[in-house]
C-alpha cells in the first residue's frame, strides 16, 4: 500500500492503519508499532521513520494517541478504535453551520415550550370564567334545582362533546341547553378559540382546577 503524504485522505488512511498497528495492545513501543505498520501497509510503503513518528505526534494533537514511557522506552497509548477516525473531520465551516443549525433546533424547541405554557396558563384562566359563568345563571342552591335537572359538570361534559364535534355542535347545545350562557360563552369561544375553550374544559372536567373556585 503506497500513500501520498499530505493528503488528507491518505493522511486520514494512515491514521486509521497506524491505530490498527496496535493490534489488540492499547500500549506498544514506537520501533515496533512502526515495523508492525510497515507489515500491514506492504512493501510498496513510502513511509519512513521520521514520517511515521511526524504522524504520531499529529495523532497526539488529534486525541487519537498517547505517548508513554514504558520499561524505559518511547511507547504509545492508544486512546481511539480505527472506527473512530474512519470518517473525515468537519471542515471549520461545517463546524459553524452544525453549531448555528443546533442553536437554531435549540431556540424553536424554547418556544414551542413557551407556546405551550402560555396556552396551559390562559387555558387555567379561563376554566375559572367558564365555571363562574355558569354559576351565575345555574342554580347555586341544591333545593333550587330539580332532581332530573344537569349540573354544572353535567354541563361541561356536555359542552366538550359538542365543541369535539364542531363549533356549530357547542353553540347547539349553549342555545338549547343554557341559553342564558350562550352570548357570554359565544364571546370566550371566539376571543380564545376552539383549541384552548376545549382544553380549558377539559381542565375542569378532569378536576385539575378546584371546583367550586378557590
Amino acid at each position: 500500500m503506497s500513500y501520498a503524504y499530505g493528503s488528507e485522505e491518505m493522511e486520514r488512511e494512515i491514521e486509521i492503519g497506524i491505530v490498527g498497528a496496535f493490534g489488540w495492545a492499547v500500549i506498544e513501543f514506537e520501533a515496533v508499532l512502526f515495523q508492525k505498520f510497515l507489515v500491514m501497509s506492504g512493501p510498496t510503503s513510502l513511509i519512513t521513520e521520521d514520517m511515521f513518528r511526524k504522524y504520531l505526534l499529529n495523532m497526539e494533537a488529534k486525541g487519537f494517541v498517547a505517548p508513554v514511557d514504558f520499561q524505559g522506552k518511547k511507547a504509545w497509548k492508544r486512546l481511539v478504535i480505527e472506527s473512530d477516525i474512519d470518517e473525515p473531520a468537519m471542515t471549520p465551516e461545517e463546524v459553524k453551520d452544525f453549531i448555528a443549525k443546533a442553536q437554531a433546533a435549540s431556540k424553536k424547541k424554547k418556544k414551542r415550550d413557551v407556546s405551550s405554557e402560555h396556552r396551559i396558563r390562559e387555558s387555567k384562566k379561563l376554566a375559572d370564567r367558564i365555571i363562574r359563568t355558569l354559576e351565575q345563571v345555574m342554580p347555586k342552591a341544591k333545593a333550587r334545582r330539580k332532581p332530573w335537572e344537569p349540573t354544572l359538570i353535567s354541563h361541561i361534559e356536555g359542552m366538550h362533546k359538542a365543541l369535539i364535534e364542531s363549533k356549530g355542535e357547542f353553540l347547539k347545545y349553549l342555545k338549547k341547553n343554557i341559553p342564558s350562557a350562550y352570548e357570554q360563552m359565544e364571546k370566550m369561544l371566539n376571543s380564545n378559540g376552539e383549541e384552548v375553550l376545549l382544553l380549558s374544559l377539559r381542565v375542569i372536567e378532569s378536576g385539575q382546577r378546584a371546583y367550586p373556585p378557590q
